[in-house]
């Protein structure tokens, strides 16, 4: 007979695992909401925006008003918080969001609705804040589970805001009241970060820090051969991903005939796979392999996703490879924020993984356009066949990335207070 009278052991809410996990949720919690927000608008915004007489390249120019303050402003809000500290400079960017998203609520013109995109892109530009909350909170043999919690947290919260947007809309809700919704979860988010969230106690202050908070630690920072090629590789990656995202809608219709109400189920079986392989899959993974040849396998498995995408008619082979390119993505993703921050001196590490965001940024500016270009003019495979080529030479590059010498686990790991490993180059495939 089983002895059911056994009781598990205690949980040390002193030990530093314990206060890294507690850390790491509330991260969690934090750009969770912040995502549900965000999710609610983008859904609504071309329709919304043709209320107030936008053409197609108004509601181009509308989303890319959005990317293009958050390419600019994510190093600031990065390099800030290295300076005042995260929490902080959280706060001040949710504030910043809901401001975005109530001014959604109201307005009523072209104008207005450009005013509410330029202020939630400022204020939204901060998931390098949160990335170098996790790099501050956990030690090296964690840091790429927590990059995985981060992109989870994205991946959920996009599926959820646009489920509300659609059940909202079906129920005849206002698109401008959704604004009020989104900003709503902002203001959540703020209270939850200022009376919850605590500060990384073993952040370091950038005292001696030799780069300023301007255009020279930017070009610093691009020009620095330490960081150059993870850089890039962000940047090709989202370029791909924007390629597929922006015309997988277009591709369907045309090969399948599906319905709006189809493709929004494909788009969230997409985000459930990546939230998978981001929430549960990467830790497993990052605890038994370095970063950088998971990098490989993630730029790999887009490639292939990508190339089987258009390559038939075949509904069965289009969701075979649109898990595919999810889990490569969820894999590839995380684990090059892991090796950016764990390459990047500890007091510089807000501004480096701002500039890491900055490229995501530029690839998700460039990639819709060369996408939907490209559908017009050569057809419906095209945009995959781009972005196959990026992640071909994408995962050629993954092979002289650095491969930070792996730490075992411990029980009760402390945080990231340990000097960055020594790296060692991986010969170069030929």
């Amino acid at each position: 007979m089983l002895n059911s009278s056994k009781k598990s052991a205690p949980v040390d809410k002193s030990s530093a695992k314990y206060k890294m996990h507690m850390a790491l949720g509330l991260m969690f919690l934090t750009v969770f909401i912040d995502l549900i927000g965000f999710g609610i608008i983008i859904p609504l915004l071309p329709l919304y925006a043709k209320q107030f007489g936008a053409n197609a390249l108004t509601v181009g120019m509308l989303l890319m008003s959005y990317s293009l303050m958050q390419f600019f402003f994510a190093p600031m809000w990065g390099r800030l918080s290295d300076k005042i500290g995260r929490r902080p400079v959280l706060l001040i960017s949710l504030a910043f969001s809901a401001l975005g998203y109530g001014i959604w609520g109201f307005s009523n013109s072209l104008a207005m609705l450009f005013v509410s995109r330029i202020v939630a892109g400022f204020g939204n530009a901060n998931l390098a804040v949160a990335q170098a909350y996790v790099a501050d909170v956990t030690p090296e043999e964690y840091r790429s589970q927590g990059m995985g919690m981060i992109g989870a947290a994205f991946g959920l919260g996009f599926v959820l805001g646009p489920a509300i947007a659609g059940i909202a809309c079906v129920n005849g809700v206002n698109p401008g009241i959704l604004g009020y919704v989104a900003a709503f979860f902002s203001i959540v988010d703020l209270i939850v970060t200022a009376f919850i969230l605590p500060e990384p106690p073993k952040r370091k202050q950038s005292s001696h820090n030799p780069f300023s908070m301007g255009a020279g630690f930017y070009f610093s920072t691009l020009a620095n051969k330490k960081f150059a090629l993870s850089l890039f590789i962000m940047f090709i990656s989202t370029f791909a991903f924007a390629n597929m995202e922006t015309t997988l809608v277009l591709l369907t219709s045309q090969y399948y005939n599906f319905s709006m109400a189809q493709n929004s189920y494909l788009f969230t079986g997409l985000g459930l796979v990546m939230v998978f392989v981001q929430g549960g899959l990467i830790r497993r993974l990052g605890k038994k392999y370095p970063d950088a040849p998971l990098i490989s396998i993630g730029t790999a498995l887009i490639a292939v996703g990508l190339i089987l995408t258009p390559i038939t008619h075949s509904l069965t082979v289009l969701c075979v490879a649109l898990i595919i390119l999810a889990t490569g993505s969820g894999i590839n993703t995380p684990s090059n924020s892991s090796l950016l921050s764990k390459l990047a001196p500890k007091e510089e590490t807000g501004g480096v993984m701002g500039i890491g965001q900055s490229m995501n940024t530029l690839g998700r500016i460039l990639g819709p356009v060369a996408g939907g270009f490209l559908f017009d003019t050569m057809g419906a495979a095209s945009p995959y066949w781009l972005g196959a080529a990026c992640m071909a030479i994408a995962f050629a590059l993954s092979f002289k990335l650095p491969i930070i010498q792996k730490i075992i686990p411990s029980a009760d790991p402390q945080p990231a207070t340990e000097p960055v490993p020594d790296v060692v180059p991986v010969q170069s495939v030929t």
